[in-house]
């Protein structure tokens, strides 16, 4: 494997048997250059971008990327393998890596972002958030740069994208329908939703998928018989609510 192009220290780009792939690991571009030999040893991770574009898209984004902030990445999306027992999109950890740079290099200039969908992020991607505010000792441990609880917001839509493999907009835009349903529901009925029920699970869990499809233009959804429309009507009724006092 001979190196295409050098991107800093840590990260180069090959030519893997016509292929161009992007490989990271300590020290693999230090003092190298074009047409040196890549030592298979300390290859931590290989990515085979889709097309040429793309694959510049990529390079730039990791220009100034540390391989700290990609070693926590790296961590992140790993526990969150390992926790929610699925396979992410490897190709997430440099969305993710740039993500905590920028969120870094903000923060020591005091600037600090607001997620305005931190209260449904918690409430709709509870298992997701949990990793999004393990995710914040990570950073800290292996860059010593501690972030707030906004982050871990954005950094929950970061691992929730990487299950969905759709883009990072959409996962925003999933977030606000499931939002915007359980207003509609909430206003309609004029009972607040019991949010620590089984129910209430459930219900996020099925909303989260037709959006999904939604989102995906996958809309070719069959309209549901009556009675069926009955039953979920009677479980909402039921379960979902809080009881009136």
């Amino acid at each position: 494997m001979k190196i295409k192009k050098v991107i800093n220290n840590n990260i180069v780009v090959i030519d893997d048997n016509n292929q161009e792939a992007i490989i990271m690991g300590r020290g693999l571009g230090f003092k190298k250059k074009r047409g040196d030999e890549v030592d298979p040893q300390k290859i931590d991770k290989k990515f085979y971008p889709q097309t040429h574009q793309n694959a510049e898209q990529l390079i730039n984004m990791l220009n100034d990327i540390s391989l700290e902030e990609m070693e926590a990445a790296n961590e992140i999306l790993n526990l969150a393998s390992n926790k929610l027992s699925t396979n992410l999109n490897d190709t997430e950890i440099i969305s993710l890596s740039d993500h905590i740079h920028n969120a870094i290099a903000r923060g020591k200039e005091g600037i600090f972002l607001k997620n305005n969908l931190l209260w449904d992020i918690k409430h709709f991607y509870p298992k997701e958030y949990e990793i999004g505010l393990a995710a914040l000792d990570i950073i800290g441990h292996l860059t010593g740069f501690r972030l707030n609880d906004d982050e871990a917001g954005f950094i929950t839509m970061h691992i929730v994208d990487a299950q969905m493999e759709q883009g990072y907009h959409n996962v925003n835009g999933i977030t606000q329908f499931i939002q915007e349903i359980t207003q509609i529901l909430k206003y309609a009925c004029h009972q607040e939703i019991d949010e620590n029920s089984s129910y209430y699970y459930r219900f996020i869990t099925h909303l989260k998928y037709l959006a999904q499809r939604i989102f995906s233009q996958h809309q070719d959804i069959t309209p549901p018989d009556k009675m069926m429309l009955k039953l979920v009507e009677k479980n909402i009724h039921n379960h979902l609510f809080m009881p009136k006092r």
